[in-house]
């Protein structure tokens, strides 16, 4: 638990040094205004940051006979693939929405029926982007078995995902990441 703890808090001092929170008036991406923005894109194309990231959460599936690691475009795509080098376990990119040309797939990878899979997002509000593509995955015969979010804006994840049994792990959570830095 200590490593975890080190770990942690690794992370949440790489994230401060390199002012991936900001504070002021901004919108987000479901609309509502928030007096803090979580600029994740800061923090995935920082290779100490994501390497940090990669380590956590392979320590922590490294017992769960996982096939797959799978984020969804475009900002856990990054942080699928770390994990996915620095465990060893293969990846897939989930996309918003089918492409039209080419193979028109929705999810790029080799997905296999029954497949154990972890989903990874950079940071969720309600969280219903990662469960948009925990349905594609869900759809395409993979098995959700864990959901890792770097940062939790803790304003309703939690509860959208435990109405689909799934429990979202967040790394840390902006209330954490207040408290440190108050």
């Amino acid at each position: 638990m200590q490593e975890q703890d080190t770990q942690k808090k690794n992370l949440m001092d790489l994230l401060e040094k390199n002012q991936v929170v900001k504070f002021g008036k901004f919108i987000l991406s479901s609309g509502k205004e928030s007096d803090y923005y979580v600029d994740m894109k800061r923090a995935i194309t920082d290779p100490e940051i994501l390497q940090n990231i990669a380590e956590i959460i392979s320590s922590k599936i490294k017992q769960d006979n996982i096939d797959k690691i799978a984020g969804p475009a475009l900002g856990a795509v990054p942080i699928a693939t770390a994990v996915s080098l620095n465990s060893n376990t293969s990846l897939l990119m989930i996309r918003k929405e089918k492409k039209g040309y080419g193979t028109s797939k929705l999810i790029e990878g080799d997905l296999n029926e029954g497949d154990n899979v972890i989903v990874v997002e950079d940071v969720t509000t309600t969280g219903k982007s990662l469960l948009k593509a925990i349905d594609a995955i869900e759809e395409n015969g993979g098995v959700v078995k864990r959901a890792f979010v770097v940062v939790d804006r803790c304003e309703g994840a939690q509860d959208n995902f435990s109405q689909k049994n799934i429990k979202l792990e967040p790394l840390i959570t902006i209330e954490e990441f207040m408290k440190k830095n108050s």
